[in-house]
């Protein structure tokens, strides 16, 4: 594939995802993202930056800044998802519910 048609594919497959994808889509696809460009030798400081950089164009009042430690965690992350979650939807239901327990002092019977 050409570059120019390379080109216009990316761009359409990003306009494709900024319509119907939602935050959770968007984070799988861009750590799978992170991840593969890590594959392919790419510096973590450079996708820092680039990511920092849409971030402060798409999120003008709380950008969020990323460094070059951040990028082999997003890697992680998608690594860690490939088969299953590395966190179901009723554990992290729990966990918070315990954690809402704990703060009202509230523990069930546990030890405070």
């Amino acid at each position: 594939m050409t570059d120019l048609i390379q080109k216009v594919a990316d761009k359409a497959v990003d306009a494709y995802e900024a319509l119907t994808h939602d935050q959770a889509r968007r984070t799988g696809v861009v750590a799978a993202r992170v991840d593969a460009s890590l594959k392919k030798k790419v510096d973590p400081e450079v996708l820092a930056l680039q990511m920092t950089k849409n971030e402060a164009r798409n999120n003008r009042i709380d950008p969020v800044v990323f460094t070059a430690e951040d990028i082999p965690a997003i890697a992680k992350l998608h690594r860690a998802n490939k088969r299953r979650p590395a966190l179901t939807k009723a554990q992290t239901s729990e966990l918070m519910r315990n954690q809402e327990a704990a703060e009202a002092g509230d523990m069930g019977g546990l030890p405070a």
